[in-house]
């Protein structure tokens, strides 16, 4: 053998350039690679890449193409020789004091040398007497990370004096990705900001001992159940999944080291996720049944130990009849039967506090079983569990925090509460803007060291999370950013203080989310473009993070749903600038809302009573305007307002109807009039003639009673016999009038 080299992807391989001189080739041309410690030690063809290719004098790098990698092989991740000053490192090759398979060779990491002449920057090593001929091409791996910082390429000669001896030189990890630009670094995290530890961040979660030993004697003592309580941003998702589960699986309790994980969040349909969650017939036989087959197929002795992870998701359906099969009501059902079943099981649910009320309002019964295991995570953090926090995951990673820095940061901790400074321990609430503030230091470390200046530049602890939100919101274009302020409120579920539901992240289908986010113009391909890209952008800076639902069907054939939601509920109280938006555009979300409570019941039913109508369809209507919907609520909306319009028709036909009903009515009392009122003008003629008659009867002997029967004839009916019977039944003159010799022109009368 030559040399070494190591798998950096698929079928690639990366070694020095000399080494492939050294065996009689060079760029373009065949060489073969032996694989002396995987399965058959197979010899596999490769063909160096010319692009690949840096010459011995310079950079000394060769890329080689494998015909196929052979099994049991496995490729390297790539970190950073920055920052990686003092770290122990490691390598392996084939010298020739060698067993036939190669040995490790150790050193310390030094800094990294500047280009000199062309040849490339260096990564010193010293103390590395171990690396001789045969390590060259051979990774190096920085002992803390665990991630390849550097390739084995040259080693220094001692001088006379035999001084210089143990001196290495390895090309950084840096000039191999210049050379190769497929070689992607591989980030160490040792702080998660607002993402939650799980069981592979296990290394890094320090400073929560005292709670995991309180959660697992709770396990001790009430094995059968525990209701883990604490308010939000509490870190209770990792202080189960990242301390107390692997705890369990290191043996923290008899027999606990054997117990089989099945972890799921409620969603939209806990069912599905139990399913998703290696419970296969949860859907279809329930939860409990599920459970026993899981059990009879492990061996004797085995235990389930079941987390609901955010189990107050379950608690936000508004209404039961909206609830899908495996929401809700029915779930909590499965999940009291399940305790009191005799299955070899703990039940752990994992819920924020303020959801107690409806807890105990809609699944009693779930409170009555779970209440003997009901445990609240510690509220305070000391001085001691603040510094762990602090310090001990930048030195698991090799880094190391500059003097004072450390007390610095608990200080500004112990300061963001009003009690914390006098009593020396710190809310627990304070957990994910510490862990930000951390993560933005981590990135901003120098030469190994998390400094003072970074610190100060991020906003020291208060304005940490201002300016992580701050800094991604700023890389966008201007014309952007009513979309992010679109997509950020779309993912947060508005307050329900008549249901005594408070604001909480909620989980958006992609598909939903770009509805909501395009405006009004969704099928436009600028508008899909935009979205698109400020969801890269925000899911990029981890403001947002994505996952796909479980399946839809218990089979699991149809694929499940991608969603995306907030990375923490810290932004939803402490990021000033997302709480005013969330405010001001409630209003439409709380429409929302209930709009798709009508959907799942009208989807449900198809009875047209569950359409939109009142003020729901009025302000749907205008938000439809105004706003993008999701296709299922714009099919809601039109099939509402095809309803009312049909409605509107109906009622117009009636009052058609009802008016030419009045018509005749008033036609008919017309013409009913009409005729009564010629009765009654008959009648009054009749009588007419009839008093006239008697008038004519009573002229001569009662000439006094014939005239008021003439005239009462005549004021009945002013007919040709009335009149004449006035006429006749006026007396003749009775006296002349005499004295006067002229004609009379006027006559005065007195009594």
């Amino acid at each position: 053998m030559t040399g070494a080299g190591f798998l950096v992807g698929e079928s690639t391989v990366v070694t020095c350039a000399h080494v492939v001189r050294a065996a009689g080739e060079g760029p373009g041309g065949p060489v073969r690679l032996a694989f002396p410690n995987a399965r058959s030690a197979p010899q596999v063809w490769g063909q160096v890449v010319s692009e690949g290719w840096r010459a011995p004098e310079a950079e000394d790098i060769a890329v080689v193409r494998l015909s196929g990698t052979p099994p049991g092989a496995s490729v390297v991740a790539l970190g950073s020789a920055e920052g990686c000053r003092g770290h122990a490192i490691s390598s392996y090759g084939y010298p020739a004091q060698a067993p036939p398979g190669g040995h490790f060779a150790y050193g310390t990491a030094g800094d990294v040398l500047p280009d000199a002449g062309g040849s490339g920057s260096l990564l010193q090593l010293t103390g590395a007497n171990d690396l001789t001929t045969g390590f060259s091409g051979g990774p190096v791996v920085d002992e803390a990370t665990g991630l390849v910082v550097g390739m084995v390429t040259a080693i220094s000669a001692p001088d006379g004096h035999l001084r210089g001896a143990g001196i290495a030189y390895a090309t950084p990890a840096e000039v191999l990705r210049e050379v190769w630009p497929e070689l992607a670094e591989r980030q160490v995290r040792p702080y998660r900001g607002l993402e939650p530890f799980t069981a592979e961040h296990e290394g890094w979660f320090d400073g929560r001992d005292a709670a995991v030993e309180r959660v697992l004697a709770a396990l001790r003592e009430r094995g059968r159940v525990l209701l883990l309580l604490g308010p939000s941003r509490a870190g209770k998702s990792s202080l189960v999944r990242a301390g107390v589960l692997p705890a369990l699986s290191a043996g923290g309790l008899p027999g606990s080291d054997r117990w089989i994980e099945v972890i799921a969040r409620p969603g939209k349909d806990l069912l599905a996720e139990l399913e998703h969650s290696v419970l296969p017939g949860a859907m279809t036989d329930g939860i409990a049944a599920a459970v026993e087959r899981r059990l009879a197929a492990e061996p004797v002795g085995c235990r389930l130990v079941v987390v609901i992870d955010q189990f107050e998701e379950l608690l936000t359906q508004s209404n039961p009849v909206d609830e899908p099969p495996g929401g809700g009501i029915a779930a909590a059902a499965q999940l009291t039967a399940l305790i009191g079943s005799s299955a070899a099981v703990s039940v752990i649910l994992v819920m924020r506090d303020d959801f107690y009320p409806r807890l105990a309002s809609l699944a009693p019964a779930l409170l009555d079983a779970a209440a003997p295991g009901l445990l609240n995570v510690p509220a305070a953090l000391s001085t001691g569990d603040l510094h762990a926090i602090i310090s001990r995951p930048a030195q698991s990673a090799g880094a190391r925090l500059e003097a004072g820095l450390p007390e610095r940061i608990i200080t500004d901790v112990l300061a963001a509460d009003p009690t914390g400074a006098a009593v020396r321990m710190a809310p627990v609430t304070l957990l994910p803007l510490l862990e930000l503030t951390l993560s933005q230091l981590w990135e901003r470390r120098r030469d190994g060291f998390l400094t003072h200046q970074a610190y100060q530049r991020i906003g020291e602890l208060g304005g940490a999370l201002a300016t992580w939100c701050d800094t991604a919101m700023d890389q966008l274009p201007p014309e952007y950013l009513p979309t992010a302020r679109r997509i950020l409120t779309a993912l947060v579920r508005p307050a329900d203080d008549t249901r005594g539901i408070p604001a909480t992240r909620q989980q958006v289908s992609l598909s939903t989310l770009r509805a909501l986010a395009a405006g009004t113009m969704p099928e436009d391909p600028s508008s899909a473009r935009t979205v698109d890209t400020v969801l890269a952008a925000l899911t990029g800076h981890r403001i947002i993070t994505t996952s796909t639902t479980a399946a839809a069907s218990p089979a699991g054939d149809t694929p499940g749903e991608p969603t995306a939601e907030l990375i923490h509920d810290a932004l939803i109280r402490d990021w000033a600038e997302l709480r005013e938006w969330v405010a001001e555009d409630h209003r439409f979300q709380d429409w929302l809302r209930r709009a798709g409570e009508r959907h799942a019941r009208w989807t449900g039913s198809a009875h047209p009573g569950d359409l939109l109508d009142g003020t729901d369809l009025a302000e749907g209507t205008a938000w439809y305007r105004q706003r993008g919907l999701p296709a299922e609520i714009t099919a809601l909306l039109v099939a509402s307002q095809k309803r009312q319009q049909t409605a509107v028709r109906r009622t117009r036909r009636v009052n058609a109807v009802l008016i030419c009903l009045l018509v005749i009515v008033v036609i008919a009392a017309g013409l009913a009039f009409g005729q009564r009122q010629e009765a009654l003008d008959a009648r009054r003629v009749a009588e007419s003639r009839m008093l006239a008659a008697q008038s004519a009867t009573f002229r001569d002997t009662d000439p006094d009673l014939a005239s008021l029967l003439a005239v009462e004839a005549y004021r009945t009916s002013p007919t040709p016999e009335a009149v004449d019977s006035v006429y006749a039944a006026v007396p003749p003159a009775q006296r002349r009038l005499s004295g006067h010799t002229k004609d009379v022109l006027s006559v005065a009368f007195a009594r």
